[in-house]
């Protein structure tokens, strides 16, 4: 997502996952050699670690403009009866949770900051849903069972 954002001209980024980050940073760098990269590692369910990552995009860029959420895990391939809650909590904290939380953040520094060209406009969020929302996969009964109850 963020080569595609780079190739559509975008220069300045702010990323984070759990684990490095480099490679993400090497590619945008060879598509764009000054681009301006904030990269953090981090776990988007721990509300404080995404507050500091927003205060820490204010603080380099000034403001957000885009906001994309394409974070998520799968878990193991289990099916839902063999599936411990533990699992299914982590699998729901980081799909759900941390896309709210992550929204959340990006909504209130939007919102602090003044309208782009378009009328009220402050800024736009994006968040990628998983494939599993539609499609039937055996072993993923518990995340895919989720969607089938949610989103309607």
């Amino acid at each position: 997502m963020a080569r595609a954002f780079a190739r559509s001209g975008c220069s300045r980024f702010a990323i984070t996952d759990l684990k490095s980050l480099a490679s993400t940073k090497d590619a945008l760098l060879d598509i764009n050699p000054k681009a301006q990269i904030l990269s953090r590692e981090g776990d988007i369910v721990d509300e404080s670690f995404v507050n500091s990552f927003m205060t820490d995009v204010s603080n380099r860029f000034a403001r957000l403009d885009y906001a994309v959420n394409c974070a998520g895990i799968l878990g193991q391939s289990l099916y839902c009866h063999e599936t411990p809650l533990s699992a299914s909590d982590r699998i729901m904290d980081a799909n759900v949770t941390g896309t709210w939380l992550t929204s959340k953040a990006a909504l209130t520094l939007m919102l602090s900051q003044e309208p782009l060209d378009h009328p009220g406009q402050r800024g736009a969020i994006v968040n990628i849903a998983s494939q599993l929302g539609i499609v039937g996969r055996p072993t993923a009964g518990n995340y895919v069972q989720w969607f089938l109850n949610n989103i309607h």
